[in-house]
């Protein structure tokens, strides 16, 4: 007697759904947005001047 049925296919472990996957993406994305945009500003600008009052006693 042979076993017919169809096999049974493996359940993810991950059971996301696309909006919230997109929804990370989005997140992480903007949280290194965040990260690069400081840098960049301060590679254009000029150091500020740096005032030194060395005072003695």
């Amino acid at each position: 007697m042979s076993d017919e049925r169809p096999a049974r296919e493996p359940t993810p472990y991950l059971r996301t759904r696309p909006a919230t996957m997109l929804t990370a993406i989005g997140l992480c994305t903007a949280i290194v947005a965040m990260h690069l945009v400081p840098e960049a500003r301060d590679v254009g600008a000029s150091p500020a001047p740096v005032t030194v009052v060395a005072g003695t006693r």
